[in-house]
């Protein structure tokens, strides 16, 4: 008996012991973390400011050279600024709003056609200044009283949160919402690259719920037998969808599937693998089977890496015209090694499909475009999307280069009708 009691006695101690240890690491966490936050509001703050005098310093000149390092220090600041912010606990309708407005006045500053046209520059950077100072003040007075960082991390989130604060950090971020809207509007370009990702665009009748089971019991047979729990995206989602969930012997995952056309969005499946690897070119014909039947039609095979389970594919759409690869309509496709099953599928960017368009293609001696050194692998078309989001046709080049007795290999993409070089990438 008294061995008994004195086992419960150690144990009750020991608990209250460790009890005690987790409470103070968990108390020194917290006040760590709070100094974090402390430090990242009081950044933002200071460089808000600096970001603001940069602003009004582009302003000082008539041509580009003379604003040169203040566009420079508007879009490091910017970058920095949205680092801070990104690391807070915010309202996300203000986080969004507010990262959204500095991502764009950094890249007008950055632009060098924007910076040229000294009208339309100066017409916008004065808008900005304004608006920056009334989100300075603004965004001073709301975290006047948290950069003493003596919060608990739950005082913390009360202050952030649009719900719970007294401040109205949801309203703030419409307004700044607003402020993107008159100083930094859509380009056509923008908006239509936008519409492609909420494929509001997308013209195919709707499914039904039951519809879209069906198309998921065809394409997984072996899959759809057991319990299948159907649900609707919810309302704000960017497209409405049917998110389908199963479970099946050891396999259990969902499928999304698109309210219009019934195109399968996404899917995942989670279950034990085995030891057994079939061949790569078997693997392969069974991803490209699978897409035929899934409707997938116009893709043609891109790359593929693979981990101790799983072969990821990506394929990329054909446009007819040309034969060019269309990057960004893509589908990424996981194939299990052990008996071809599909694991995973992304084909969100392939249902957005991009608009292409005819392009004018010009003769030009690649020899003498290219340094004497470089040797060119491989040439084919492709549409690549260049810094202003528009769809260009590209000359889409594979060269080798000898960088001191190695080889390097680069993707270097050209636009057939201006010659722009759009992105030159080292390739692995």
């Amino acid at each position: 008996m008294k061995k008994l009691i004195f086992v419960l006695v150690y144990s009750v101690a020991a608990l209250s012991i460790f009890s005690y240890g987790k409470s103070v690491e968990n108390e020194q966490l917290s006040i760590a973390l709070s100094g974090q936050y402390a430090s990242k509001m009081t950044d933002a703050s200071a460089k808000l400011e600096e970001l603001d005098t940069a602003v009004k310093k582009t302003l000082l000149f008539n041509e580009a050279d003379g604003s040169s390092k203040a566009r420079e220090d508007i879009w490091r600041l910017s970058s920095d600024i949205k680092n801070s912010v990104s690391s807070l606990p915010m309202d996300p309708s203000f986080s969004t709003s507010w990262m959204n407005y500095l991502g764009r006045l950094g890249n007008f500053a950055k632009d060098a056609n924007h910076a040229t046209d000294n009208a339309e520059y100066h017409r916008v950077m004065k808008l900005a200044s304004k608006n920056l100072r009334s989100m300075a003040d603004e965004w001073g007075v709301a975290t006047a009283d948290m950069v003493g960082g003596g919060l608990s991390i739950d005082g913390w989130k009360k202050r952030l949160d649009a719900d719970e604060s007294s401040h109205d950090w949801a309203g703030m971020g419409t307004t700044v919402k607003q402020y993107t809207e008159s100083d930094f509007p859509l380009t056509a370009s923008e908006s239509d690259s936008m519409k492609k990702k909420d494929l509001k665009e997308m013209k195919d009748p709707k499914v039904t719920r039951d519809e879209a089971v069906v198309k998921f019991k065809k394409l997984f047979p072996y899959l759809s037998n057991e319990t299948i729990g159907v649900e609707e995206s919810k309302p704000g989602s960017p497209y409405p969808f049917y998110h389908i969930r199963f479970a099946e012997e050891e396999s259990i995952g969902y499928i999304d599937i698109t309210e219009k056309g019934g195109h399968v969005l996404s899917f995942l499946a989670e279950r034990p693998f085995g030891k057994e690897s079939l061949p790569f070119e078997d693997l392969k014909k069974k991803a490209e089977s699978f897409l035929k039947d899934a409707g997938y039609k116009d893709l043609v095979y891109e790359e593929a890496r693979e981990n101790n389970t799983a072969w990821h594919m990506v394929y990329v759409r054909v446009e007819p015209k040309y034969g060019a690869k269309v990057f960004s309509d893509t589908i990424h496709l996981k194939i299990a090694k052990d008996n071809g099953g599909i694991v995973g599928l992304d084909a969100s960017e392939y249902i957005r499909k991009e608009k292409t368009e005819q392009q004018p293609i010009t003769q030009k001696d690649w020899k003498k475009f290219f340094h004497s050194g470089v040797t060119i692998v491989k040439e084919e078309y492709a549409y690549v999307e260049n810094e202003h989001l528009e769809q260009r046709l590209t000359h889409y080049f594979t060269v080798t280069l000898d960088e001191n007795g190695k080889i390097g290999t680069y993707a270097v993409v050209v636009d057939t009708e201006t010659s722009e070089v759009i992105k030159t990438e080292k390739l692995q």
